[in-house]
């Protein structure tokens, strides 16, 4: 030890400081514990004996950090609602409409097992309690404020969570943030195009000194990747809207959209510019901070407003849980950028409710949300409308209040931490796969491991050669009860109504295929699609033909034995000439172009629209 005195006191105060901070870390992980073990303990419990029951009505303006026992989440949503609704009595209901429904039960068992799906981002579990939730709900039309406006502080308050999940500006005097929850994403989308459309014919006819009738003649645009869901299609023939759309690479960019590009197309006409978190095609996230930047200098140069729209259809419940986990995106992609106006996403994808939900949030309500709100009194009160339709039932708003107090932050976290991980071992199983030419059997096309959805997609490797494509693959695999989405890589351009190629270094004849990690995916399930997806593979190498070739050929071949089979029995002169005429050229023709017709009518199992 030094004997300097003045070291000494250094090495003193440095070791004091030290202690303090262990000190301090060492009591916030045991009060996280004891939280937790509270947490735990409160399962035993009723909801008046539990912490949860002395919450005030201003609680809940975020998302909880931790998650809560379902049962006392539907006991603080009666007391939300101030209504008495006991949980006995709806399940008993509930097991009363179930057992009456047997028709419709048979009906459902010969669908796919939707816990086998990975095809759709559609949320396919519940827990009992959120059933119960979802039933409460349905009783309410939550168009009339004046009769239930306990239940429109519920949606309130959802919507004051998910806006601040999104990190949108705190609203002017203490109010509710401006935002809906709509029927699902597609509404919200067209919801955001109205308010940015009516914004911008505002500002153009102010620019140009034109009358209100006269801004109406203008037909102005929206710009947004070819890689976009089938929602901005409806904009876009709906309301008088002209896509401008931008194709993204496939193969070296991985259907992001490139920021100059995309904003490139932007002109004085032009409502809003769409950046994609999370596209249903890969998962691929558009780089909305790029877009950001590159519109802030856009507008400056121009003196124009245009704003950015951000269809978080399937990313809005993802990437921010990424973010708080450390594995985000490299930059802000909400409402921190200063040109994204709006936000939508899918309450029912990875938002987890089980009914069909979606969710809009606006920055602000003056001059955007403002141009779609509809004031209703003669209901008893006055309340505004931002959503498309007045009637509809509240299961939405109530069922995803309950999976933001059951999970919470925590629990969200975990769950996408989960998926990601299911994803990746799906993505290298399917990476480390090779032909017995010695070469890899699949072309890798999603993000990777971060910064993107739970999305696995690939293609086959077309330097193979292979005598099947990826829409077989996904045939035969469903022999194995799984489903997957297998698709062409081409779309009809809304613009032009032509079929184009929807990327810009892939013809529309390509082909690829995706899994949607969902929240019910664990890693047994995944670990057993491996396997089939090995297995059908080895299946396909041992035909002839592609899956629908063989199976139209076995069609075709059953017709004509059917008719050839019926031909004895026909008597008088004809007979030997419909024989003749079955063995004909023109006969197999005819086969094939029914066999055509079939295939028409009944279409592949998923069109490249799905979500």
């Amino acid at each position: 030890m030094s004997s300097n005195p003045i070291d000494s006191a250094i090495d003193k105060d440095a070791l004091i400081a030290s202690l303090v901070e262990e000190t301090r870390r060492l009591q916030a992980t045991v009060s996280n514990l004891e939280e937790k073990i509270r947490l735990g303990e409160s399962f035993d419990t009723t909801f008046a004996a539990s912490k949860y029951s002395s919450d005030g009505e201003g609680a809940y303006g975020e998302i909880p950090q931790t998650g809560m026992p379902a049962k006392h989440v539907v006991s603080l949503m009666c007391h939300l609602q101030m209504r008495r609704v006991p949980l006995g009595n709806t399940k008993h209901i509930f097991h009363l409409i179930c057992t009456q429904a047997r028709i419709i039960d048979n009906v459902h068992l010969c669908d796919f097992n939707p816990l086998l799906n990975t095809s759709s981002y559609v949320n396919v579990t519940a827990e009992d309690e959120e059933k119960a939730v979802a039933l409460m709900g349905s009783q309410i039309n939550i168009a009339d404020a004046s009769v239930y406006p306990a239940s429109i502080e519920l949606h309130n308050k959802t919507v004051n969570m998910i806006a601040n999940l999104w990190h949108a500006p705190k609203p002017a005097h203490g109010h509710n943030y401006t935002g809906a929850g709509t029927v699902g994403s597609t509404e919200a989308c067209l919801l955001a195009g109205l308010a940015h459309k009516f914004r911008w014919r505002k500002w153009y006819a102010e620019k140009h000194g034109l009358t209100d009738n006269e801004v109406l003649a203008v037909r102005p645009n929206l710009v947004i990747s070819s890689a976009y869901q089938a929602a901005w299609e409806k904009l876009f023939r709906y309301f008088d809207i002209e896509p401008k759309i931008v194709k993204p690479d496939l193969i070296n960019d991985k259907m992001v959209i490139n920021a100059h590009e995309l904003v490139a197309q932007v002109d004085e006409k032009t409502i809003a510019v769409v950046g994609i978190l999370g596209n249903h095609y890969n998962g691929a996230y558009d780089p909305i901070w790029d877009i950001n930047d590159e519109l802030e200098v856009l507008n400056a140069q121009k003196g124009w407003q245009v704003g950015i729209h951000v269809d978080a259809a399937s990313g809005g419940f993802i990437a921010p849980f990424q973010e708080l986990s450390g594995k985000g995106t490299p930059r802000p992609f909400d409402f921190r950028l200063p040109n994204v106006l709006s936000i939508s996403s899918s309450g029912h994808k990875f938002g987890e409710s089980i009914c069909g939900t979606g969710w809009i949030v606006f920055r602000q309500r003056e001059d955007l949300a403002e141009h779609i709100a509809v004031t209703v009194t003669y209901l008893g009160g006055s309340s505004d409308s931002l959503t498309l339709n007045f009637s509809r039932p509240a299961s939405g708003p109530y069922v995803q209040f309950f999976k933001l107090l059951r999970l919470g932050k925590e629990g969200y976290m975990k769950k996408v931490e989960n998926q990601m991980s299911v994803a990746a071992y799906l993505r290298n199983f399917i990476a480390s796969l090779t032909h017995p030419s010695g070469h890899k059997r699949f072309q890798i096309l999603d993000g990777g491991d971060t910064c993107c959805l739970p999305v696995v997609s690939a293609r086959l490797n077309p330097d193979l050669g292979l005598h099947y494509d990826d829409k077989d693959f996904q045939h035969a695999l469903s022999e194995s009860h799984w489903y997957v989405s297998g698709y062409s890589l081409g779309f009809e351009n809304p613009a032009t109504f032509e079929f184009e190629d929807l990327f810009t270094d892939v013809d529309q004849a390509s082909t690829m295929f995706r899994i949607v990690v969902k929240s019910n995916l664990s890693m047994g399930l995944a670990q057993n699609l491996a396997n089939k997806i090995k297995e059908t593979l080895l299946v396909l190498d041992s035909l002839d033909e592609g899956y629908e070739s063989v199976k139209q050929r076995m069609l075709m071949l059953q017709a004509k034995a059917k008719v050839l089979d019926e031909l004895p029995k026909i008597k008088g002169p004809k007979d030997k000439r419909l024989k003749a005429l079955a063995k004909t050229v023109i006969f197999k023709k005819h086969m094939e172009r029914k066999s055509a017709e079939r295939s028409n009518i009944s279409g592949y199992f998923v069109s490249q629209h799905t979500c």
